[in-house]
């Protein structure tokens, strides 16, 4: 998913330890798209020399650190307090340095990560974290994430990748909806990552990918995954085949300007993924049948737009950003999302690695889909002439704030707030203030 340090591309993000995805931003080299910022480290010195000897020789290596503490200062269904966290590892390889094969690279990627999350430990929400770095790599000491290779053709138009990777870089994501801390958007619109179809970091799922630009500023990308409700499993290595339920494609295209003297850059982008598994239909009682039906389609749409340039990186200005996803209804969790944002970065000469990020998202839960919080024994029925009927989820909003402060090169600390309407999609569960320290310390 990431590109060793050395390189630049059209954005960056931070959906892993360095976090910026070849195939994702592959600008050509003859471009005049502004450059992704550099990625700086904490470790220099004696470190710093010996990470650019193996680089030179075609090995780059990343380690970082990511922690998120959250707490609720209002609402849910009580106070507490929560930490999560995330050690990253990866390793490039470059094949063109190492035996002279041009243009083909290798990367291997790991985590570790720990914690709990506030969203079921006191908001009684089952889908939206205010801490996004929790989940899917379990509490194990170490969880592979990627583990793929990738080549280019003709300066970069042309890239195949294929292994352990994800729709997750490729399809419905933007980097920039990582600035902010929650889970709603970052890196994708959360009713995405809900699905089998559809794995992101740290899941995972045996993939080939093509993307082609037919001009500099167009591409359009191809991709068959595998589907698997496990997603690499708790440790990463679970490949077996007896979990795969069946194909996703994926079909998507982007159009990536740069507009007038100041180069105001943009993402554009759209397309649908269509899993073949078997679903069953969202059914909150357990005394119907269970029905089932093949196929389920995702599709999206979404946009980021530089408003005003404040430096020559790709970030480096006021954006603003949105986009809106469907999910086949009656067998998702999260049937629609839509979510715009704002984000200033480089806004005062002497901090040009600060940045504000406010977003807004709303959520649709499927049908029929069960809500986490239920009345306790007792409780005044929520429907009298349906006694025997849970308590469904409907709709959920959050809103998200941020400010990024770049205290040296590889440390970045940033507070957060979000609000919680109607945690959980109930509308039972009081609206909650969450407070929260983002941390990222790349070494």
């Amino acid at each position: 998913m990431l590109v060793p340090a050395a390189e630049t591309w059209a954005q960056s993000t931070v959906t892993g330890p360095g976090a910026r995805p070849v195939i994702l931003n592959a600008i050509p080299p003859d471009s005049d798209y502004p450059p992704a910022p550099p990625v700086t480290h904490l470790l220099e010195g004696d470190v710093g020399r010996w990470r650019s000897s193996l680089s030179k020789k075609g090995v780059d290596i990343l380690l970082d650190d990511w922690s998120e503490f959250a707490g609720n200062l209002t609402g849910g269904t009580r106070k507490a307090q929560d930490f999560a966290g995330q050690v990253a590892l990866e390793v490039d390889l470059d094949w063109g340095k190492i035996f002279n094969i041009p243009d083909f690279t290798t990367t291997i990627t790991v985590v570790q990560r720990h914690g709990r999350r506030l969203s079921t430990d006191a908001l009684q929400d089952g889908v939206v974290n205010p801490q996004q770095i929790y989940g899917g790599g379990g509490n194990v000491l170490i969880h592979l994430v990627y583990f793929y290779a990738q080549k280019k053709w003709l300066h970069g138009r042309i890239i195949l990748t294929a292994g352990r990777y994800a729709p997750g870089p490729d399809f419905d994501s933007s980097p920039l909806q990582c600035l902010v801390m929650g889970q709603a958007t970052c890196s994708q619109p959360r009713a995405t990552t809900l699905t089998d179809g559809y794995s992101s970091w740290p899941g995972t799922a045996w993939s080939a990918v093509l993307r082609v630009r037919p001009t500099k500023p167009t591409y359009v990308t191809f991709g068959a995954y595998e589907t698997s409700p496990l997603k690499g499993g708790t440790a990463g290595t679970d490949w077996g085949g007896d979990h795969i339920t069946g194909v996703t494609l994926a079909l998507g295209g982007g159009y990536e300007p740069a507009f007038g003297p100041h180069r105001l850059n943009g993402h554009y982008k759209a397309g649908m993924l269509w899993d073949s598994s078997p679903h069953a239909y969202n059914n909150a009682t357990t005394d119907a049948p269970t029905r089932w039906r093949h196929g389920q389609m995702i599709s999206y749409i979404a946009f980021d737009q530089m408003l005003v340039r404040n430096g020559k990186y790709s970030d480096s200005g006021i954006i603003i950003l949105g986009g809106y996803t469907h999910v086949t209804s009656g067998i998702s969790v999260i049937s629609d999302q839509a979510y715009v944002g704002i984000e200033d970065v480089g806004q005062f000469a002497g901090r040009p690695r600060d940045a504000l990020g406010l977003t807004w998202s709303a959520l649709r839960y499927g049908p029929n889909v069960k809500s986490v919080w239920q009345p306790g024994q007792g409780a005044v029925l929520l429907d009298p002439l349906s006694p025997n009927k849970p308590l469904l989820a409907s709709r959920e909003s959050i809103f998200d704030a941020t400010y990024n402060v770049h205290v040296c090169n590889g440390i970045d600390i940033a507070p957060d707030f979000q609000y919680f309407w109607r945690p959980g999609g109930s509308g039972r569960v009081r609206n909650a203030a969450v407070l929260g320290v983002n941390a990222h310390a790349t070494l």
